[in-house]
């Protein structure tokens, strides 16, 4: 909002029939206007079409109300031949009866000077201010639009009376502070004109919207002149409505600071909870393949029935040392340089990632190992007899105390394996440790609820 002083409220609310007459326009005439459509607003110099901010158009406004009224003296007319006594409070909905309650309000700025952020935050109070007014008065808000092709900014609220059983007639009357009081005037005999209450009405209405929106925007109830203010108290009061309307963004600016934080808390958090489920599925997996053997695992990456049963054969430990020195030494130079390349691999464990970063990579190493003893084992040289051989190799390179029946014990007695299994565990326990800490933090309050929000 510009820094130019002399702003005021400008807010208004009015019933309408569907008839009209000549001191009061009708229902279609009110919707044609808000709607723009061609020759219902002959003041506006170039007409645009309206924003719907909230509901249907106006026009469909006039359609609904026909159709509730039709639906309405339905009933109504039911109701009368079922209860003949209270044929005065069943009357039909006549075309003079009053269906429509119409507000307008309008931002104090020209359009071309406003500033938008203000303008779009009282628009905001506006409409909450609107929704709240017709939720005391009965009524329901069918639509609202926002006018920017007239001097000021403004926005028109259509609202149509609750059908209940204190206004089976839709009269809309009811539900206007003005009318209501000019009716309790009339009915109380009270001295004076009924149009002094109509009007002592709107004006705590219009206070009403002073307290609740103008003043938290920095507009002023009334002008300087209606008032008789000289322009030292009217700046003064404008000054201190301006510090009223800083002090309101300023309070909206921290509550949207407020709220972005939370949010981004709430983001962090659910990326740090898929994370942390994340590593613990794979955690699970893994330790579970671990726990499970390496059976388990090769049938995972290479169900291949001649792998797996070459993995699985018992060694026939000590047969092959029972063979001649010729073939002795045929047997040692075949297997002796893949088995100590395969020794070598399974002595070490990994640097970076390891096994759990390679599992799979390293299950294939294993089967391309044994499936290379395979192939370099002397035709006459039995398997059991090869894994024995290996089995013993083994035990010599890793010093183990007992000797493997299988080349998948020979593998399991490895580092490797045992740093494996090792480090599968740990993972396990970190990841559920993260994860325990996790819940424990997402059970706290959040920010905004610390601070009382």
């Amino acid at each position: 909002m510009s820094d130019r002083f002399g702003k005021s409220i400008f807010a208004h609310k009015q019933t309408y029939s569907r008839k009209g007459n000549s001191k009061s326009r009708s229902v279609r005439e009110i919707a044609d206007e808000a709607e723009r459509l061609d020759g219902a607003c002959p003041h506006v110099e170039n007409p645009q079409p309206p924003t719907i901010l909230e509901g249907i158009q106006p026009s469909e406004v006039v359609a609904l109300i026909e159709q509730r009224i039709a639906e309405q003296n339905k009933l109504l007319r039911q109701l009368r031949k079922e209860q003949p006594d209270r044929k005065d409070a069943a009357r039909g909905i006549r075309s003079d009866t009053h269906v429509l309650i119409a507000s307008v309000f309008s931002f104090p700025d020209p359009v071309e000077d406003m500033n938008e952020a203000d303008y779009l935050r009282w628009r905001k109070d506006v409409i909450a201010f609107a929704k709240d007014d017709a939720a005391r008065n009965a009524a329901e808000v069918l639509s609202i639009v926002e006018h920017l092709d007239e001097a000021h900014p403004h926005v028109h609220v259509l609202a149509v009376p609750i059908c209940a059983e204190g206004n089976m007639r839709m009269d809309a009357k009811r539900c206007h502070e003005g009318h209501r009081e000019q009716d309790r005037h009339k009915d109380h005999g009270w001295s004076g004109s009924p149009s002094r209450s109509y009007k002592q009405a709107m004006r705590g209405w219009q206070d009403r919207y002073h307290a609740e929106v103008g003043a938290k925007h920095g507009q002023a109830r009334t002008g300087p002149r209606r008032r008789r203010l000289d322009r030292g108290a009217w700046k003064a009061e404008q000054e201190r409505l301006k510090a009223q309307k800083d002090a309101e963004i300023a309070i909206l600016r921290a509550e949207e600071a407020r709220r972005l934080a939370d949010e981004e808390e709430r983001r962090r958090d659910l990326v740090m909870q898929d994370t942390v489920a994340r590593r613990i599925r794979e955690a699970e997996t893994v330790h579970a393949i671990a726990a499970g053997g390496l059976i388990a695992a090769i049938r995972q990456i290479d169900p291949d029935p001649v792998l797996l049963e070459r993995l699985e054969t018992p060694g026939e430990m000590g047969a092959w040392t029972h063979h001649d020195a010729d073939r002795n030494r045929e047997m040692h130079n075949a297997l002796a340089p893949v088995l100590s390349d395969g020794l070598e691999a399974l002595r070490q464990p990994r640097g970076g990632p390891g096994l759990l970063g390679g599992l799979s990579g390293f299950l294939r190493g294993v089967a391309g190992w044994v499936n290379r003893l395979a192939d370099a084992s002397p035709r006459w040289l039995k398997w059991p007899e090869t894994v024995a051989y290996v089995a013993h190799g083994a035990k010599q390179a890793f010093g183990t105390t007992y000797t493997a029946s299988t080349l998948a014990g020979v593998i399991e007695a490895s580092p490797v394996w045992q740093s494996f299994t090792g480090e599968a565990k740990t993972r396990l326990d970190q990841a559920r440790a993260v994860q325990a800490l996790t819940n424990s933090r997402g059970s706290r309050p959040n920010a905004s609820s610390q601070r009382g929000i």
